[in-house]
């Protein structure tokens, strides 16, 4: 059967290196990390990517104030209208997760910052929720591609959104995951990674004509998990494997025709390693690869959307973006991990994210 084909457009994204896709791949190819020390209350200082002060960022419930933000650009680009059948799809790891620090257990609840989104956008279907760890943005890009392809819409609204909290930072700290300098995707001396916020979203449509700044084709996602630990990823790349093999048996593609992977690459020694050790087993030792958290952190639910779009537009201007805090590749899967910008070689994109439990996601996608 013809899968009928998806095109995905109208990124919009807002992090620690500023806002619109553009102006991300603007300063990742000209700048450096926005990654900074920040002094958290009660904790000690920290280097993280926060999104740059200003009345967003400050007071309560700025999580609903950035997803609000990063809507209204999409909406003003792709003008839903109620005679289309429309989707949307929310991906988080942790939604408003501040409330609890403001005594509001109930107000941090995932379908909630859902209900917002829907109520923004006008529409009465509630949206689906992804909250599929590190993995979700990407998961959430699967989700949507695929129900217009089995017929379910023909539309879809994607957002990922995470800011940082104390409760994530804390977590994360008592995994000792996090590193004292900004993080260094697949370095030899890496030593953790750096978090980050930012909400990023994508208009995806079965109609090419209505996605307005063109990015690229849908050519194919899938998920796996390899149950290994709660936080811990598989020694062997297994789980990853998997979602790589099975989307490029969705796309029709084999190894050489991946022109560039954005990797999962959040700078953990674990991590890092099952990826590259994924990659290789995989046949993709040549594919120029690069991970974009030394650039403005670990965004957590936004990762994979936020991620993908750069990516897109980069190879759209004919670039694969470096691993920024990159020096040396220590890695034992053999992959070719770029310390400066490279000349794409084609427009096939593979995109990988892994999270917690297990969860891996993989898309292609062909940049327009």
């Amino acid at each position: 059967m013809q899968r009928i084909p998806v095109w995905i457009g109208a990124a919009h994204g807002i992090s620690a290196l500023g806002e619109g896709i553009d102006g991300h791949v603007e300063r990742m190819t000209s700048g450096g990390t926005a990654l900074r020390e920040w002094s958290v209350p009660a904790s000690k200082p920290l280097v993280a990517g926060r999104i740059p002060a200003d009345s967003l960022t400050e007071g309560p419930q700025r999580v609903q104030r950035l997803l609000d933000r990063c809507v209204d650009a999409l909406l003003a680009e792709a003008a839903p209208s109620g005679a289309e059948r429309w989707m949307l799809v929310l991906a988080t790891t942790k939604g408003d997760i501040e409330a609890l620090e403001r005594g509001d257990a109930a107000a941090s609840a995932l379908p909630l910052l859902g209900e917002r989104m829907r109520r923004r956008c006008g529409m009465a279907e509630p949206p689906l929720v992804i909250s599929l760890a590190c993995a979700s943005g990407t998961a959430a890009l699967i989700q949507a591609c695929s129900a217009i392809q089995q017929g379910h819409c023909d539309h879809a609204l994607v957002v990922g959104i995470d800011v940082l909290s104390r409760f994530v930072l804390d977590g994360f700290a008592s995994l000792y995951a996090l590193d004292a300098v900004p993080c260094r995707p697949f370095d030899a001396a890496r030593a953790g990674t750096s978090l980050g916020e930012a909400c990023a979203g994508v208009v995806v449509s079965r109609d090419k004509g209505r996605v307005p700044r063109l990015m690229g084709r849908w050519r194919g996602g899938a998920i796996a998990h390899d149950a290994n630990h709660i936080s811990g990823p598989s020694r062997t790349g297994e789980g990853l494997l998997r979602a790589v093999q099975s989307v490029s048996r969705q796309a029709g593609f084999s190894s050489a025709d991946i022109h560039a992977i954005n990797a999962h690459g959040t700078g953990t020694s674990y991590n890092d390693a099952m990826e590259s050790i994924a990659f290789e087993r995989a046949g993709l030792s040549e594919a120029p690869l690069s991970g974009y958290k030394g650039w403005f952190g670990h965004t957590l639910g936004a990762a994979g959307l936020l991620e993908t779009a750069i990516a897109l537009k980069a190879l759209q201007d004919g670039v694969v973006i470096r691993t920024e805090g990159l020096h040396e590749t220590g890695v034992p899967g053999r992959v070719n991990v770029l310390r400066e910008d490279a000349r794409a070689r084609g427009p096939v994109l593979l995109k990988t994210s892994s999270g917690f439990g297990g969860s891996n996601a993989a898309v292609i996608i062909e940049a327009a």
